[in-house]
């Protein structure tokens, strides 16, 4: 196993506060390979929140808002997991479109 991975979620950078665990939670959907965190940027955020914003190259592509910051999330998915793996995190996370 990679030195950085460990329940499906790289952790070779930091993460917003309480997003570890939903990370996690997200690992152990069926078809997501990896979970990679990516940048944090600072907002006007204010709450927890979780949503899919679209397709990449390579799965999914997240944002995690808590409050004052944001963090992109990238989803390794392959291709025919991709919508099944986007409602059930909407479902999880209360996002349902």
């Amino acid at each position: 196993m990679p030195r950085h991975l460990r329940k499906g979620v790289k952790r070779e950078h930091h993460f917003l506060k309480g997003l570890e665990r939903p990370l996690e939670e997200i690992a152990r959907i069926p078809g997501v390979k990896k979970v990679i965190p990516g940048r944090i940027y600072a907002s006007d955020s204010r709450g927890f929140e979780i949503k899919v914003t679209r397709e990449t190259r390579t799965g999914l592509k997240l944002v995690a808002k808590s409050d004052g910051s944001v963090q992109e999330v990238f989803l390794v998915v392959d291709r025919a997991d991709r919508a099944r793996v986007w409602e059930e995190i909407e479902v999880l996370f209360g996002n349902e479109k």
